[in-house]
């Protein structure tokens, strides 16, 4: 299985077929073990299939506590496949599970498989209950029950933490797993409390736990915060009153606990880099990426932070500041005039230039006067009272974009800040790739619009030079005495300039549209059919050899904008015109549909590619006749769908082998009442 199967499936599903691994991994581990005090065989082997069914059952039923009906399957099975052996130590029998237990967790970590909380809490009670039933057999056979060593010596080989405690809540048992995690041996913590051990807040939330176990004569799984020789660490305590019968002064609390501080740190660092790639992608404008990160890391990492980026000229700028505490938020914006100097050595500039994060577990005041401008910046910084401070470049492609400086109100040990600031260089790493994007799509969209500006100035003061061209073409074709060789030559200048004008015009439509603003529609009452049969006319004065078939259906009668639905038909004909072969015919249909008209235009030239269908109304795609200039700029389906949405339409295509069909629908808006003689004309019929 690979590892990403594996993280992505139960752990109960996992344990089905992982019977020959774990007996191969248990049987060396045993041997590892052997020795004089260690084990000379192991019964546990014989066990592995009636513990691997019981936690596959227990999982897959996914209940905490396991039920009393797989617990019980449990017991059975074990006692079928009970041995006794005379010779053997209680103790190294409760080693015997702790190796597959360790065994189980080993494999686990080894194929990726990320097991919730809820199922390490299934997978430690079922092992506690086969553990349990294996030494009390042991233990009635060899009728042991009141030999506190051979208690004694359970305990200390079990590898979580065990231990009871009186009515008072005096601890009267402990094992060696809990002294190693405290760092205090036994005759300093038997007969002492919670509150000769902990501080008072731990001790308190403790004792009230034990509390509800004596209260409820029941037993009780909770998280537990206690302080010990690797910190404050994560205990997920099952808590029990222990059996025997009502005490005068109440029952005895036992406990068995687990250290899940690896794992739930491990849990939130994945939640906390899941989230941060999920927020940081969100956006490709660069301010909402950097708000983002700076939230981001004071909601989850420390109090406060300050992102500088390198501008052009190799400067830091200070461009976001945020604080966990909204009450602190005016307090650190006061400092975003202070961004680094890239030029003068300081922990900040080297920890950009060699892009490496820097962490600082206690800062002092030489610290402080090492980061700081001049003494306004230094007051600023004092205000905010740092005590731990980390400096985490921002890196992409090998190449130093800015920085993000960390402040912690508290001090922090140098193994708790290495476990922050990797969770900090990940989400640099994250926010780096999000700001090469924003900035990209920034560079983007202003190279876009330069080069429409300079479309736009250019197109529109070409139109006076060519307007001027096309009137003295005009007035020379009216007089009289010229040559037929100067009619023509005439009339070729005048049909290019119009031609020039029309692409102009379709240049400054693009223009406006792709600066966000809509190609200006301005609806008014007008007659579809005397539109298409104008424009068809006008096209076949250019082609004179072709044949246009006209179908007129239904009303034709609309509110629109007359000029640039003429764009459209002229549009759509005129490329059925171009893109089919000299004596083919171009149909040209309008009928009426439900709410509205649609407008066809065939043509039966060869079909279109698939691959360009997508594509064939976005801007400056070109036909083939592109490339003998007898094409267009590749603008003019574009602004026809320009056109259509603005008119609330739909324009589509499909293209085969008998020839190209665009289909435009335009909605007519139902007002009742209305007459015919408001559009001054009469209805026309089916012509």
């Amino acid at each position: 299985m690979h590892e990403g199967d594996a993280s992505a499936a139960r752990v109960g599903d996992l344990l089905a077929g992982w019977e020959s691994e774990l007996r191969a991994r248990y049987v060396r581990r045993v041997e590892r073990e052997r020795g004089p005090r260690g084990l000379a065989e192991s019964r546990l082997v014989e066990m592995l299939p009636v513990l691997l069914e019981a936690l596959t059952r227990a999982l897959w039923e996914a209940r905490v506590p396991p039920s009393p009906a797989m617990l019980h399957a449990l017991r059975v099975g074990q006692a079928e496949r009970w041995q006794e052996r005379p010779d053997a130590d209680v103790g190294l029998l409760a080693r015997e599970y702790g190796l597959f237990h360790d065994c189980l967790l080993e494999l686990l970590e080894e194929v990726g498989a990320r097991a919730s909380l809820r199922e390490l809490r299934i997978v430690e009670a079922v092992l506690a209950e086969a553990t349990a039933d294996a030494v009390s057999r042991h233990s009635a056979n060899s009728h042991m029950h009141d030999d506190g060593a051979w208690l004694q010596a359970i305990i200390d080989h079990a590898p979580p933490v065990i231990f009871a405690k009186d009515a008072q809540g005096r601890f009267v048992l402990v094992n060696r797993s809990f002294e190693e995690a405290l760092g205090i041996p036994r005759s300093r913590i038997l007969g002492r409390t919670d509150y000769g051990l902990f501080p008072f807040d731990v001790a308190h939330s403790n004792r009230e736990h034990d509390a509800r176990v004596r209260d409820t004569h029941a037993p009780l799984m909770a998280d537990e915060y206690i302080p010990g020789v690797k910190g404050v660490r994560t205990w997920f305590a099952m808590k029990f009153p222990l059996p025997g019968g009502a005490r005068p002064d109440g029952p005895f609390v036992c406990g068995i606990s687990t250290d899940i501080t690896d794992i739930r740190r491990t849990n939130a660092a994945r939640d906390f880099l899941l989230e941060a790639g999920r927020v940081l992608s969100g956006s490709l404008e660069l301010e909402a990426t950097l708000r983002s990160l700076a939230g981001l890391v004071v909601a989850h990492l420390s109090d406060y932070c300050t992102v500088d980026l390198l501008d052009g000229e190799g400067k830091l700028v200070r461009l976001e500041a945020a604080a966990r505490e909204p009450s602190r938020q005016e307090l650190i914006r006061r400092i975003m005039p202070y961004a680094p100097r890239v030029d003068v050595d300081t922990p900040l500039s080297r920890a950009l230039a060699r892009a490496e994060a820097l962490a600082v577990p206690q800062v002092t005041p030489d610290w402080l006067e090492s980061v700081s401008t001049n003494a306004a910046h230094r007051a600023l910084l004092e205000a905010l009272s740092p005590r731990s401070s980390a400096l985490v470049p921002l890196v992409s492609r090998g190449r130093a974009l800015g920085l993000i400086h960390l402040v912690w109100t508290r001090p922090h040990a140098p193994a708790e800040m290495e476990a922050l600031v990797e969770l900090a260089r990940g989400a640099a790493d994250r926010a780096a790739v999000a700001i090469e994007n924003a900035r990209l799509y920034r560079e983007a969209r202003e190279a876009v619009r330069v080069r429409e500006d300079v479309v736009a100035i250019v197109s529109h003061d070409l139109r006076n030079p060519l307007n001027a061209i096309h009137l003295t073409a005009t007035a020379l074709l009216r007089r009289a005495g010229l040559s037929e060789e100067g009619v023509k030559g005439i009339g070729r200048i005048r049909d290019a300039t119009q031609r020039a004008t029309r692409m102009i015009r379709d240049l400054l439509d693009f223009t406006q549209a792709r600066v966000g603003e809509r190609i200006p529609i301005r609806p008014r009452p007008m007659d579809l059919h005397g539109l298409i049969r104008q424009a068809v006319d006008e096209l076949l004065l250019a082609h004179p050899q072709r044949h246009v078939h006209v179908e007129l259906h239904g009303d034709g009668r609309l509110d629109a904008d007359e000029d640039r639905l003429a764009q459209v038909v002229t549009n759509l004909v005129g490329n059925a015109l171009q893109h089919s072969e000299p004596g083919s015919l171009v149909r040209v249909v309008l009928r009426q549909e439900e709410e509205g008209v649609c407008l066809e235009v065939h043509n039966a030239g060869a079909p279109i590619p698939p691959d360009l269908l997508p594509t064939l109304f976005e801007p400056y795609r070109r036909g083939p006749e592109a490339r003998t200039n007898k094409g267009s700029i590749g603008l003019g389906l574009y602004i026809s769908r320009q056109i259509v949405l603005g008119h609330g339409g739909r324009i589509d295509v499909d293209s085969a082998e008998e020839g190209t069909r665009f289909r435009v629908w335009l909605p007519r808006p139902v007002e009742p009442g209305l007459r015919p003689e408001r559009w001054g004309i009469h209805p026309s019929g089916t012509p």
